[in-house]
C-alpha cells in the first residue's frame, strides 16, 4: 500500500513539475519568478507549522541543508534556462539523475531496484540524454544544465534521507517550504535591490502560477521519497518530459522533431515500468 501511495506521488509531481519548470523558463526575470515560488511556498507553510510537530534534533541540520543545496540549484538551473531553450536544457538537466540516483540511492540510503526496475530507470536516463544530444547546445547552457543535474541528484537523497528519518512526515514537508522561502526570498531581494518592484509587477503572474505548481510538485516527491525508492521516485517523476514537451510545442513555440517524440517515448516506457517492475 505504502509502494502505491509513493508512485502515485510520484506521477503527481510529474504532472506539475513540467507546468512549474515551464513558466520559470518562459519568465523573462527567472530570478524572480524563483523568488516567488518561493514566497508562496512561504505564505502556505508558514501557518501550518502551528499544527504539525517541530522538527527535532538532528533534523534542524537536514532542513538547512536541503534549504542550502536547493538554493545553488535553483540558482544553477536558472543559468541553464537562460542560456539554452526549455526544450533543451530540461532534458540535458535531469538526463543523468534517474540513473546516478538509483545507483546512489543504493550505496547510500541502502534502496533496493530489481533488475527489471534498474532497466526502466536506464531507459528513463537514456531517453532524456538522447533527447538532449539531439544538437550541441551552447557552452554556458550546457555547463549549467549538467551541474543543475548534479545538484538534483544531490539534493533528492539528501531529502530522500531526511524525510524518511522525521519521525512526522509533515514536518519535514512544511518546514521545508519555509526554509526554501526564506532563503529563495532573501536571495531574490539582495541580488535585485531596487530593479526588484518592477520585476515583480511583471512577473508576479506567472510567479505565483509556478508557485502554487512548485507546492504541488515537491510536496508529493518528498511524499515518494518516503515510501519507495530514490530511484523509483527520479525516474517516474522524469516522466514530465512527457508533459514539458507538450507545453514547449503547445505554448512556447518550440518545435517538437521526431527525434524528441522518441526520446519522449522511451521516457514514458522507462518511467511506466519503473511504476510496474518495482
Amino acid at each position: 500500500m505504502t509502494e502505491t501511495i509513493g508512485v502515485i506521488a510520484a506521477l503527481l509531481s510529474a504532472i506539475s513539475q513540467a507546468t512549474a519548470h515551464a513558466l520559470l523558463a518562459a519568465g523573462r526575470d527567472k530570478l524572480v519568478i524563483r523568488g516567488l515560488i518561493g514566497l508562496t511556498g512561504l505564505a502556505v507553510a508558514a501557518p501550518l507549522t502551528l499544527w504539525v510537530p517541530l522538527p527535532t534534533g538532528v533534523l534542524w541540520f537536514w532542513l538547512l541543508a536541503s534549504g542550502v543545496l536547493h538554493a545553488i540549484y535553483q540558482l544553477t538551473l536558472i543559468k541553464a534556462y537562460e542560456g539554452e531553450d526549455f526544450s533543451v536544457a530540461y532534458p540535458l538537466a535531469r538526463g543523468v539523475v534517474p540513473l546516478a540516483t538509483a545507483l546512489l540511492g543504493g550505496l547510500i540510503l541502502g534502496d533496493r531496484l530489481s533488475l527489471t526496475a534498474l532497466f526502466g530507470v536506464a531507459l528513463v536516463s537514456f531517453g532524456l540524454v538522447f533527447i538532449a544530444a539531439e544538437r550541441r547546445p551552447a557552452y554556458s547552457g550546457m555547463v549549467a544544465a549538467i551541474c543543475a543535474g548534479l545538484l538534483t541528484t544531490a539534493y533528492t537523497l539528501l531529502d530522500a534521507h531526511a524525510v524518511r528519518i522525521s519521525p512526522n512526515l509533515w514536518t519535514f514537508i512544511v518546514w521545508f517550504f519555509v526554509f526554501d522561502g526564506i532563503v529563495m526570498s532573501t536571495i531574490t531581494v539582495v541580488m535585485r535591490g531596487r530593479s526588484l518592484l518592477p520585476a515583480l509587477r511583471q512577473e508576479v503572474r506567472p510567479g505565483l502560477l509556478a508557485g502554487f505548481a512548485s507546492l504541488i510538485t515537491y510536496s508529493t516527491a518528498l511524499v515518494a521519497l518516503r515510501f519507495i525508492p530514490a530511484g523509483s521516485a527520479s525516474a517516474i517523476r522524469e516522466t514530465s518530459i512527457v508533459f514539458g514537451a507538450l507545453i514547449a510545442g503547445v505554448f512556447l513555440k518550440e518545435h517538437i522533431n521526431s527525434r524528441r517524440k522518441l526520446g519522449i517515448a522511451l521516457v514514458a516506457v522507462g518511467g511506466t515500468g519503473v511504476a510496474f517492475w518495482r
